[in-house]
């Protein structure tokens, strides 16, 4: 368990990165701030395991300590959040705690077959029990930090 962000990222280097953006398969997600942000690889490097879910980046927001999950899909979102909640999870147990209200949830998939119901009650149960946000896109989407 690291104690902080900086904690982490020194124990990940060949994980982390100074970009705002992550992309994939004609997917991206962009942060459009001035603020210090890392990105982190969670996927395929720093949580190497094949046996479990997780999503494909994280962004750590220096200024605040925010962390935003990202998750790039194709279209079936509900498998998306599984990714992001079982990668909070994870991290909870093993890396760092994040308290929920500086947790956040992006998934940029290649389009969303849910209803504009079924997404709204993803982004409710999200924000009760998991992290602040929940924001469900297609394609690109550019988030701009409050």
């Amino acid at each position: 368990m690291h104690n902080n962000f900086n904690d982490l990222i020194a124990a990940n280097r060949n994980c982390c990165s100074k970009s705002k953006v992550a992309s994939e398969n004609g997917k991206k997600f962009e942060i459009d701030s001035k603020e210090d942000f890392t990105r982190i690889q969670i996927d395929n490097c720093l949580i190497p395991s094949q046996q479990v879910e997780k999503c494909d980046f994280g962004f750590v927001r220096h200024s605040n300590d925010e962390f935003y999950f990202v998750e790039l899909k194709g279209k079936d979102v509900k498998k998306a959040l599984s990714q992001i909640i079982s990668t909070i999870t994870i991290f909870e147990s093993n890396f760092i705690r994040i308290p929920q209200g500086k947790r956040y949830g992006f998934i940029i998939s290649s389009r969303n077959p849910l209803s504009s119901a079924e997404t709204n009650n993803l982004k409710q149960a999200f924000a009760k029990k998991y992290g602040r946000l929940l924001e469900i896109k297609s394609r690109e989407y550019k988030y701009i930090p409050k």
